[in-house]
Order: structure tokens, then sequence, then C-alpha cells
């Protein structure tokens, strides 16, 4: 398949499948809304401290790692450095403007993870486990110290609560963008105008990343708390996809719900946002309601 069409094919899936059920939530004037965090739990101090000399320069180029060289892109600079992880099949590009709006507040940092952008093709299948272990040491390669705030995309969300669990005392919170939920494979393959989706998840060869869909989803199945790291969970008001039943849309929707309060659940210290007149891809769509909630999570 070629490129452009396998991209194509993977973004049509992720903006079927991101049906957020988002009556909890009261729309407020600027068109999101939020469940605010449970009293007495409000954001807490990264156990990390902050290093005296952090880096300032940008960073493009290519970081050898384990498994082969990830292009890891960073701009600005501040005690903290926000990571940004991106879809299925995406890497640096897919932040667009959005990364430069979070380079005014702090150090931003995207990479191409094995598979994509100008990153080596993987070795091997991934898991979102992998991929944290391989970005991990390419930050620690290129001198890019924590405190990190980790923002996922899509799959870069459970990428991003991987990245939570393993490295929680390097981090001083966490931001979901219409984190696909971590029963995606299974909704996926309940609607059989996506079983095309559902085959390519079962054969990882088939895309450039490699990602091995259903261990990796199982793995994050797994992480049952976040202890109180801040956590915002970013869900969108969506329009209905084309080709499925409205009982097919019923039964998405709600499970998208279930997925983005699972994720909410992780963390004592956590709040939903509801935002309005966008789609899967919020960061590009509203920047303005993203860039507020990762800049109320900077210290």
């Amino acid at each position: 398949m070629p490129t452009t069409t396998l991209r194509t094919t993977l973004l049509a899936i992720a903006l079927a499948l991101a049906a957020a059920a988002c009556g909890s939530s009261t729309t407020s004037n600027e068109g999101h809304a939020a469940m605010t965090r449970p009293a007495g739990s409000g954001p807490v101090a990264s156990s990390t401290t902050v290093p005296a000399d952090r880096p300032t320069q940008p960073v493009d180029r290519l970081i050898e790692v384990d498994h082969g060289k990830l292009h890891l892109r960073c701009t600005g600079d501040g005690p903290v450095t926000v990571l940004m992880l991106a879809g299925w099949d995406e890497g640096t590009e897919a932040w667009g403007p959005f990364e430069g709006a979070v380079s005014e507040h702090a150090r931003a940092c995207a990479y191409d993870r094995f598979g994509t952008g100008t990153s080596d093709a993987p070795a091997t299948n991934q898991t979102f486990a992998s991929q944290v272990a391989d970005l991990h040491a390419a930050l620690d390669a290129a001198g890019e110290p924590g405190p990190y705030l980790v923002v996922g995309h899509s799959f870069g969300g459970p990428e991003a609560v991987t990245f939570a669990s393993k490295f929680r005392g390097e981090l001083t919170g966490v931001v979901l963008i219409d984190a696909s939920p971590d029963s995606w494979p299974s909704v996926v393959c309940t609607v059989p105008a996506y079983q095309g989706g559902c085959d390519l998840m079962r054969d990882p060869k088939r895309d450039g990343e490699r990602l091995d869909v259903f261990p990796a989803f199982e793995q994050v199945s797994k992480i049952t708390s976040l202890g109180d790291l801040p956590l915002t969970v970013i869900t969108a008001a969506h329009r209905s996809p084309d080709g499925i039943t409205p009982e097919e849309q019923a039964r998405l929707d709600q499970l998208w719900a279930d997925g983005q309060q699972r994720w909410a659940e992780l963390s004592s210290s956590s709040k939903v946002v509801t935002v309005n007149d966008t789609g899967h891809n919020i960061h590009i769509d509203q920047p303005r309601a993203v860039l507020d909630e990762v800049v109320g999570l900077l210290p």
C-alpha cells in the first residue's frame, strides 16, 4: 500500500472512532469546559530537581539509541520540557504551529518514532513500552533532561500514559488530547465498516511504524494508577463519521466516553476538558483550548 494511501486509511480510522460522548461537562463561553479536580488534590510538584543548567539551543537531529537513530526536535527554554507525542504513523510534523506556541512557554520537544519521519525503520515490532524506552534514551543522549510534561495525541495518549508510568519521578504532569482508549482495538473490530482497519492492526508489518497494536494496548490496560500526578484529559465533541449505522455510532460514542473517563481515573489529580467545534485533531482546530491546559500545568 502506498504511504499516502496508508496514512489516509489510518487517519480515517482514527477520525471515525474519535466520537466521544461528552454530556458530563458544562460548556463554557470559550467553547470548552472542565470537570474540576477533586477538592484537595491540586497539582503536585515533581520529585525531580530542576537542573541548574538546562538546554536553550534548538535541536533538530538524529540521535543514536539502541535500535537505530531517532529524529528529535526541541525548541524554546524553561524549567520544564514539554514532550509532544503524536498519533499512529505520525511524527514531529503532526504538531504544526502548536509546537511553536508551546515553545513560547517552555522547552518543547517532539520526535519521530522508528518508522516515521526521518527516523530509522524499526528493526522489530514496537509497543508503547519499547517506544518510550527509546524516546527516553534519545532524550538522555541529546542532553534533554526532565522534568517533563508529556502531551499525547490519539495513539500518543497511551504512549504518554506509558511514559508516565515508567518515569513518574521525572514528570510534572500529563495532557491527553483525544487519546485513544485502551479498548480501541476491540472497538474497531466491532464495526463492519472498519474491518480493513482491524486487519491493518493485526499485521504490524503493514505500516511503517510496525506498532504491534493489540499487545501494546493490552500492556497499557494494566496501568491502573499514576498516583496524584496532575492529569488533564482533553476530548472533543464530534460529528458522526460516515459509513456506520446509528447503533454503531452510539456504541462507539459510549466506548470512547468510557475510555476518556478511564484515563481520568488514573490520577487523583485529574480533570476532563471538552472542546466544542472540533474533531480529533483538537490541537490544530482549537489550539488555544489545548495550549491553555498545557500552560496551566507548568510551574
